[in-house]
């Protein structure tokens, strides 16, 4: 072969190689083209979701700190503008300013690529609070990493988290009430109705045989302990009242009330030989109640004082009265001279419902606890001031009347 056709065949090869080059390097820009297609269509699709997502997102350099992009829902969520997002680090932002804790979770999501908050709490650009769910994770995009923060606003569902916890507390103790009253109910009611079926056996047994006096002591032993089981009921029913009633609370005619709770105890202050110290209509106050329940309030006192309000053989002396006082609370008090309570008797008196069947004083405890329900049910206080050998003051405190 000549060097002439030599040549023309190094031509024609590199002819044909050029050839083959150029057809690759048109099947690579088709390549890139529909790559590049793809990755357009594949970014405007997260960036659709990113500005359409219901949580707020931040996008940060890893290596800087500082953010990148933020999302509308992150700027509605929380009041700011973008301007005021980008470029700035985590810390050097309101959400997080100053926050030596974002710093640190910075420098562990650095380490760790990854960290989760349950329960953050922020605050918005107008002040409000919120508590938010927090997750962010470090990966690589375009050749570099970015942090990618996910932030959720869990305030409703807080809240609604803490209204559950308060009505199941608040079940909680209704049941622990309800299990304390069963207790309650038994004790009181076992030895009255032993005490009705003892008596009324002995009668049924011995009647012909018993003298009338003796006869009559047994009938009213009876009759007496039955008065006691009608009022453990009164009791209860009241209280069932009081579980199921919400009332609007009027201005009291407390002298009025005060006049019917005397009434209801006539016989009991006849028996007892008590004088009744009480005010005019001028000294009395107007509070804010309602009447039915204040006049049980008044009723339970009175019946204590005229059973304890005195030493044997003396005859109970009882002084009612009202006081307006400075922090607009109308102060109303029953004071006996009897002998006086000791701080561990004090303790155990107005005690809670839980605890009736752990904690028993003569004649108190259930008529007490009823009387605190009341009261703190109308917006008020209950109390005593007692010392032994002094007597004893029941108070209750209820909102003044304007």
């Amino acid at each position: 072969m000549t060097e002439s056709e030599l040549i023309q065949a190094k031509l024609v090869a590199e002819v044909k190689a050029l050839r083959q080059r150029v057809a690759e390097l048109e099947t690579a820009g088709i390549q890139r083209q529909r790559a590049a297609a793809v990755l357009q269509v594949s970014e405007a699709r997260y960036r659709r979701l990113f500005e359409s997502a219901q949580d707020g997102i931040l996008m940060l350099n890893a290596n800087t700190g500082r953010i990148t992009d933020v999302n509308p829902c992150l700027l509605k969520m929380l009041g700011y503008s973008r301007g005021e997002f980008l470029g700035k680090r985590l810390w050097e932002i309101g959400l997080f300013k100053d926050s030596a804790a974002a710093r640190a979770a910075f420098s562990e999501l650095q380490s760790h690529g990854y960290i989760q908050y349950e329960d953050l709490p922020l605050k918005a650009n107008d002040g409000r609070r919120l508590n938010v769910e927090l997750v962010s994770n470090v990966y690589w995009a375009d050749q570099q990493r970015v942090i990618q923060c996910s932030i959720r606003d869990i305030t409703a569902r807080k809240q609604a988290e803490a209204v559950l916890s308060e009505s199941m507390a608040e079940l909680q103790k209704r049941n622990e009430e309800l299990d304390a009253f069963a207790h309650t109910v038994a004790h009181d009611l076992k030895n009255p109705a032993f005490v009705i079926s003892g008596n009324a056996q002995l009668l049924l047994r011995d009647y012909a045989t018993l003298p009338d006096d003796e006869r009559q002591r047994h009938v009213k032993i009876i009759e007496q302990t039955g008065r006691r089981i009608g009022t453990i009921i009164d009791e209860l029913l009241l209280l069932s009242r009081l579980r199921k009633s919400e009332v609007e609370t009027s201005p009291l005619d407390m002298m009025r009330i005060v006049a019917e709770s005397i009434s209801r105890l006539a016989d009991n202050i006849r028996a007892a030989r008590a004088e009744i110290v009480w005010p005019d209509s001028s000294a009395w106050p107007r509070a804010l109640g309602h009447g039915p329940w204040v006049e049980e309030v008044w009723t339970n006192y009175l019946s204590n004082a005229l059973k304890y309000g005195a030493t044997p053989p003396a005859a109970p002396r009882i002084e009612l009265g009202a006081a307006l006082q400075p922090d607009g609370m109308v102060h109303c008090w029953v004071r006996d001279h009897g002998r006086g309570l000791t701080p561990e008797e004090q303790a155990n008196l107005f005690i809670p419902f839980t605890r009736l069947d752990q904690v028993r004083l003569a004649g108190h405890g259930l008529g007490l606890s009823i009387v605190r329900h009341i009261v703190e049910k109308l917006g008020g206080q209950v109390g005593l001031e007692s010392q032994v050998g002094q007597g004893s003051t029941f108070f209750f405190a209820l909102p003044a009347a304007q």
